[in-house]
């Protein structure tokens, strides 16, 4: 993954920002990209439909996070998705559960926050792609023993989220949207 370092004057809140001694790293996650950070960073992702699960380990003061679009890899199989594990919910959750167990870090270790999962185009709530990807989220992280200790998902609008690996803290900003027939 690459990163570029955080400019000390970025308008940012206290909490995501480096030391003047130890500039933090930074990363932009798009969608199905992912992985398990040992070094400081701060992920920046944006998501409407798509989902993104933290994982921190507070031992190491390592943090995961993905950013899928598709609720199950099994559903797309006919699609060539050789190493595509970050552009499935279920299949980026085991990834960097594998990541950590590399590393000899347990998953129940982890602390673990689901976010996104927005229907922003306003269709039918409980059948929208948003909410099948945060069930297969939940779902995924109970059948492997994980809790959720935080979450914000569904509703109507999208968010930008702030992850700092190396605490495990998570801010989001929501977006608001008008109905382009406002605007006419």
């Amino acid at each position: 993954m690459q990163t570029t370092m955080l400019n000390k004057n970025f308008n940012l809140p206290v909490e995501l920002r480096g030391s003047e001694d130890t500039p933090l790293a930074h990363h932009y996650l798009l969608v199905g990209q992912g992985g398990v950070f040992t070094k400081p960073t701060l992920v920046q992702t944006v998501l409407g439909s798509c989902v993104s699960v933290t994982m921190f380990c507070p031992a190491n003061q390592w943090g995961g996070i993905f950013h899928a679009l598709l609720p199950r890899r099994v559903n797309y199989a006919d699609r060539d998705s050789t190493g595509d594990y970050y552009r499935y919910v279920d299949s980026a959750i085991w990834q960097l559960l594998r990541q950590f167990t590399k590393a000899s870090i347990a998953p129940s270790s982890l602390e673990c926050k689901v976010f996104g999962g927005a229907s922003p185009l306003h269709r039918n709530m409980g059948d929208s792609a948003g909410n099948r990807n945060v069930e297969t989220a939940i779902a995924v992280l109970e059948d492997a023993g994980l809790k959720v200790l935080a979450s914000s998902v569904g509703g109507k609008h999208g968010r930008k989220l702030f992850f700092r690996t190396d605490t495990g803290l998570v801010l989001q900003k929501r977006f608001l949207t008008t109905p382009a027939q406002a605007f006419m």
